[in-house]
């Protein structure tokens, strides 16, 4: 899309969203009866909008349309992935900037109980997905099944829900994926945002393991359809340094021949 103005590429963002709600059928329909825009709550006068958004919120979404590093999708320079020693993942692809208007959305979904941000933000992440698909098409197949980066029992509690887990539940209906939970927490890390890129290296080795339940799936399904490698496709809400995807990509990738992508909602 390089070349085009903001306002197209928003449009054909608004379009690209939109088509794929239709081809979904159902999903979302539970709320296309909402006047009201999600975000501030004005009226959406009758816009057809998948995302339940006015055109003003619309229009402040900061879609990153541009990508430089083709690792992990970020519009510039990218010294995370240039420094890491070894890259257990193929690539990774968000749907927006992580400025002040979605970390507030965020907010709302994850710690203010939000819950119907969902499917808002699930609309938004199609937009991500369409990037990798398209270049998933390219070398012939498809994902075999859709996961998500687990949490720490004890802060599940807290919270109620695993926000990538939604997501990725609700990505699964519309895309018709598998979702399976591949991977499991083995000890608490705390919170990777405040730390610095060398202590998150070392929080996070040995955080992850496969679940029993995945790795059966795993087997049966490479069995069932004679796969000897397949591709899994990892949902998480925010990408910031790559150290968590890439911790979950060398769990998984140890134990099984598998090609691991990420789909992140910002970054």
């Amino acid at each position: 899309m390089i070349g085009l103005s903001e306002p197209e590429k928003r449009r054909r963002w608004w379009n690209r969203i939109k088509q794929m709600f239709q081809l979904t059928g159902d999903a979302g329909s539970h709320e296309s009866g909402r006047s009201s825009c999600f975000s501030c709550g004005g009226r959406r006068n009758g816009q057809e909008n998948p995302l339940h958004l006015c055109r003003d919120c619309f229009d402040r979404i900061p879609w990153i349309t541009e990508i430089r590093c083709p690792v992990c999708g970020r519009p510039e320079d990218c010294p995370d992935c240039r420094r890491r020693p070894v890259t257990y993942f193929c690539y990774s692809r968000s749907a927006v900037k992580y400025d002040a208007l979605m970390k507030e959305w965020l907010a709302a979904y994850k710690y203010r109980g939000n819950e119907r941000m969902v499917s808002v933000l699930t609309g938004m992440l199609i937009h991500a997905y369409h990037q990798l698909h398209k270049d998933i098409l390219a070398q012939g197949g498809n994902f075999d099944c859709v996961s998500y980066v687990p949490m720490n029992p004890s802060r599940l509690e807290e919270r109620g829900f695993n926000q990538a887990e939604a997501l990725a539940s609700e990505l699964g209906v519309l895309l018709q994926f598998p979702v399976v939970p591949l991977l499991e927490r083995t000890r608490h890390t705390a919170k990777q945002s405040f730390k610095s890129r060398s202590d998150r290296l070392r929080d996070l080795e040995g955080a992850f393991q496969i679940r029993e339940e995945g790795r059966e799936w795993m087997r049966e399904y490479s069995q069932t359809f004679s796969r000897t490698t397949l591709r899994v496709l990892i949902l998480d809400d925010v990408y910031t340094t790559g150290s968590t995807l890439n911790q979950c990509a060398k769990t998984l990738t140890k134990e099984f021949p598998l090609e691991v992508y990420g789909l992140m909602w910002a970054r």
